[in-house]
C-alpha cells in the first residue's frame, strides 16, 4: 500500500491518538496502551531519514602560494554507495518511480537537492581559510524523497600550496638611450633567455624628451595581471615591478666654442673655402683674381629655447678675402677686400667628445655688396666690414640666440 506523505505523519498520529482517548472501552486500557504504541512506533517510522551530508564534501587546494587555486568535492559515489536502495521518490510523476533504478533516485536527489558553494576560490595563500556554504533545498528532499538533510557551513584551511620562485625582471634587461638631448628616446633591450622573460612587457616613463642626467622609470606593464600569470604559469613572482634608471650617452647640442675640436673646425674651414673657391670660379671674370683667405675666427649661435623645433646652434665662420682686378687694357688694376661666412647648423657634441656635424649642408651668405672699378660695377656674394658680417649673423638672432665670439675683430 502506497505509504502517507513524511509529512502528514504526524497529523495521522494525532487523530489515532485522539480516537483511543475517545473510546477506553472499545478494547481496555491495555489494548489502548498498544494502540498509542503502535502509533509512535508508526509515526517514527514515517519520519524521514535523516541523511548527513558534510561527510561527502572535501576541499582540494592547488597552484602557488598567493596564487592558489580551491574547489570542492562532493562524493556522489560514496553517498550513492550509503543511500541508493534506500531512498523512494515520491514527488511529481512518483507513479512512475517503480521504473528508476535505485542509482537513478540517489542522483535525482543530489541534483534537484543538494548544492553549495566556497566563498572564494582564487587568489589563495597558505593559513587562509576558505567556507563552504550549503545551499540545498531542504523541503524538496523531505516531500519528494522522504528525507530530511542534516548539513550546516563548513571551514577549510588552505594547505599544500607551492612556493613561488623569486625572479628579478631588471636582473638582464638594459637601456638604450638615443638622440640628442633634450629630445633623446629611451628603449628597453631584453638580454634575458629565460622563457618567462620572453613573457614580459616594460614601459618607459618618460620615453622621449630626455637629456642626460634625467631620470626615467621602467616598470613591468600590467604588474598585477603579470604577477599572476607568471606565477600561475611559470611559478616565479617578481622581485620588483619598476626600476630607475639615468640617462646618459646621448649627445648635446654644442654650446659652447671651446667643444669644438681642432680636427672638426679644420674640416669646416676646408669646405669654407672650397665653397669661396668654387664660387669665385663660377661668378667672377677672369680676370678678377681670389688672392687670400684668412680665417679671423667664428660666432656661435645657440638657441635660447633648448626645446625649440628649430636649429639648435649654428657656427659662422668669417674669413676675411682679398681680391684684385687685373684689366689693365681698360686701366683697371686695383685689389681691395671684404668679409665672407658659411654656417654649419645643429653641431652635435657625442659623448666620446668628437663632434657630429654634417659638412655637405651649410649656408653661404646670401648677402651681397657692388664693388666699382673705373666706370664699371661689380657684385661680390659678402659683407664690405667686419661690423656688416655682425650685424647680418648675430644681431638679427639675438632675440631667439645667445653668442659667443671668436672673430679677431683687429683684422677688420
Amino acid at each position: 500500500a502506497p505509504q502517507p506523505a513524511p509529512g502528514k505523519a504526524k497529523q495521522q498520529l494525532d487523530r489515532l491518538v485522539q480516537w483511543v482517548k475517545k473510546n477506553p472501552l472499545v478494547a481496555g486500557i491495555a489494548a489502548g496502551v498498544v494502540v498509542i504504541v503502535i502509533a509512535v512506533a508508526v509515526f517514527f517510522a514515517l519520519q524521514p531519514r535523516s541523511i548527513q551530508l558534510d561527510k561527502y564534501v572535501t576541499v582540494e587546494f592547488s597552484g602557488y602560494d598567493t596564487y592558489g587555486t580551491a574547489h570542492y568535492v562532493f562524493d556522489e559515489e560514496a553517498f550513492c554507495s550509503d543511500y541508493a536502495g534506500k531512498l523512494k521518490y515520491q514527488g511529481q510523476g512518483s507513479g512512475f518511480s517503480s521504473f528508476l533504478s535505485d542509482e537513478t533516485i540517489c542522483q535525482m536527489l543530489l541534483e534537484s537537492c543538494v548544492d553549495g558553494s566556497l566563498d572564494r576560490d582564487s587568489s589563495l595563500s597558505n593559513g587562509d581559510e576558505v567556507a563552504f556554504t550549503w545551499s540545498c533545498d531542504d523541503d524538496m528532499a523531505e516531500e519528494s524523497f522522504g528525507v530530511r538533510l542534516s548539513h550546516k557551513d563548513l571551514t577549510f584551511t588552505v594547505e599544500g600550496l607551492q612556493a613561488l620562485e623569486p625572479f628579478d625582471p631588471f636582473a638582464d634587461i638594459q637601456l638604450n638611450f638615443t638622440g640628442v638631448g633634450p629630445f633623446g628616446e629611451a628603449e628597453v633591450v631584453n638580454n634575458s633567455t629565460a622563457e618567462v622573460a620572453s613573457n614580459l612587457y616594460y614601459e618607459i616613463s618618460p620615453s622621449s624628451g630626455l637629456s642626460n642626467g634625467d631620470t626615467v622609470t621602467v616598470s613591468v606593464s600590467g604588474s598585477q595581471d603579470a604577477q599572476e600569470y607568471l606565477a600561475t604559469t611559470y611559478g616565479v613572482t617578481l622581485t620588483k615591478t619598476e626600476e630607475t634608471y639615468t640617462v646618459e650617452g646621448l649627445g648635446a647640442y654644442v654650446s659652447a666654442l671651446d667643444e669644438i675640436s681642432e680636427d672638426a673646425l679644420n674640416e669646416m674651414k676646408s669646405r669654407t673655402e672650397d665653397s669661396l673657391r668654387a664660387m669665385a670660379a663660377q661668378d667672377w671674370e677672369e680676370y678678377i683674381s681670389l688672392d687670400e683667405m684668412t680665417y679671423l675666427g667664428s660666432y656661435l649661435l645657440c638657441a635660447k629655447d633648448a626645446d625649440t623645433r628649430d636649429v639648435h646652434n649654428s657656427l659662422f665662420l668669417v674669413y676675411q678675402v682679398k681680391s684684385s682686378i687685373n684689366r689693365p687694357e681698360d686701366g683697371l688694376t686695383d685689389s681691395f677686400q671684404y668679409y665672407y661666412t658659411v654656417s654649419f647648423d645643429d653641431l652635435i657634441l657625442l659623448p666620446d667628445g668628437s663632434l657630429d656635424v654634417d659638412l655637405d649642408d651649410y649656408d653661404t651668405c646670401s648677402d651681397r655688396f657692388i664693388k666699382e672699378f673705373g666706370n664699371r660695377s661689380y657684385w661680390f656674394r659678402g659683407y664690405e666690414t667686419l661690423d656688416e658680417a655682425f650685424r647680418e649673423c648675430v644681431t638679427v638672432n639675438v632675440d631667439r640666440y645667445t653668442y659667443e665670439s671668436s672673430v679677431n675683430t683687429e683684422a677688420g
